[in-house]
């Protein structure tokens, strides 16, 4: 019974590298701290060990997870948008299909083609345009101007 906690122990730790997320370790020390009470004579029964599995596992995981978060924080970018939309406001874009105030076009917007709509003017084929807003699937876009805008990405 000392063998198997000790390979789980450590199977999931390693687990860990291919599955991040900082659960599998703690799972892992759970099934370690098991085999160090068999170890010491604490546990001889499977329920008692998995009953101290589960137990030392929550308690580590619920203990330690935020301690080792700070530790070793993630590649994401704090503050940034997650907000499609507000990041393509301002957008220049190319007109691929003629849009017209009461027909909608395309426009080419982040690799691939997009319906849109002007409600002022018409803008041909091969212009410029400047994104203003979306309305369920369709881009709602002006004339470019020329202005400083930020590029599509």
């Amino acid at each position: 019974m000392l063998t198997f906690w000790i390979i789980a122990g450590i199977i999931l730790m390693v687990l860990e590298l291919a599955v991040p997320g900082m659960v599998l370790v703690f799972l892992g020390a759970g099934a370690l701290t098991v085999a160090l009470l068999i170890w010491l004579g604490l546990i001889d029964a499977w329920v008692g060990a998995i009953t101290t599995w589960f137990i030392s596992s929550l308690v580590l995981l619920v203990g330690l997870r935020n301690f080792f978060y700070r530790l070793m924080p993630g590649d994401s970018e704090e503050g940034a948008s997650t907000d499609e939309d507000a990041a393509a406001y301002g957008v220049v874009v190319e007109v691929i299909e003629t849009i017209a105030p009461d027909s909608a076009g395309r426009i080419s917007y982040r690799g691939t083609t997009w319906q849109a709509a002007c409600y002022d003017e018409t803008l041909e084929a091969g212009s410029k345009a400047k994104i203003v807003y979306r309305k369920d699937l369709i881009w709602i876009v002006e004339p470019d101007h020329g202005l400083d805008a930020p590029q599509p990405e």
